[in-house]
């Protein structure tokens, strides 16, 4: 990647190139399956319950992260339509080990544990690919562990600003989330996440004004998050 390269967005995962067979093979076996909307904030299963259904995320954003014993939000994954999530009920009697919440307003659908089972075996190739899709959430899982386990705050906070803008595609380069968000984004304090933020103003990186931070060095930013 060069310094005049998009970098790509962080830790958002689309599964556009799953969705088109998987609901064919759902509309075989089930028909259309219903559409619900659900508002911004929607919680859609917690850490530990069960359940039998996978969700199907056909506009909207959700958002997949844990908490900490000590309180503290860390996001896993942030899944963009279209998209599934919930997919650990494929296993019977296994419990979800991370919460789901509507980041957007959303469109979502329902699918039982035993309809996708039955898509899968009907169509190997579609479960080749989902066992894809699931793998590569699996790396970027893993990728983001690594990121805060061997890069500084700096970088990380950059690499997700970066990201963001490149998400949000506003012109000039603009990121709307606040800094407990951005916290919850790369594995810090909200504190850490201003400090931060300040320590950039003053570097001529960024500018900030009320809820926006428009990026101002685009080539500093991008060395200082993959250097």
């Amino acid at each position: 990647m060069t310094t005049h390269d998009p970098p790509p967005p962080v830790d958002v995962i689309t599964d556009a190139a799953l969705f088109p067979q998987l609901m064919s093979a759902l509309r075989d076996i089930h028909g259309e399956i219903a559409a619900v909307q659900r508002p911004a904030g929607y919680v859609f299963y917690g850490l530990e319950d069960s359940g039998a259904e996978m969700y199907l995320l056909y506009r909207g954003r959700v958002r997949l992260y844990t908490i900490s014993p000590e309180g503290r939000a860390l996001t896993i994954l942030i899944l963009d339509a279209p998209a599934v999530f919930g997919e650990v009920t494929l296993a019977e009697g296994a419990y979800h080990d991370s919460y789901a919440i509507s980041v957007t307003p959303c469109t979502v659908g329902a699918v039982h544990r035993e309809t996708l089972r039955r898509a899968l075996r009907n169509q190997p190739s579609l479960a080749l690919r989902f066992m894809t899709v699931m793998g590569q959430r699996l790396r970027a899982i893993e990728r983001k562990l690594s990121d805060i386990a061997f890069k500084s705050v700096p970088q990380r906070l950059a690499a997700a600003l970066l990201g963001l803008w490149t998400e949000q595609r506003d012109t000039p380069p603009t990121v709307r989330s606040t800094h407990q968000q951005l916290a919850e984004l790369i594995g810090s304090h909200r504190e850490t996440v201003t400090k931060a933020l300040g320590d950039f103003r003053a570097a001529g990186l960024i500018r900030v004004d009320d809820d926006a931070i428009h990026l101002i060095d685009l080539v500093r930013l991008t060395h200082l998050a993959y250097s």
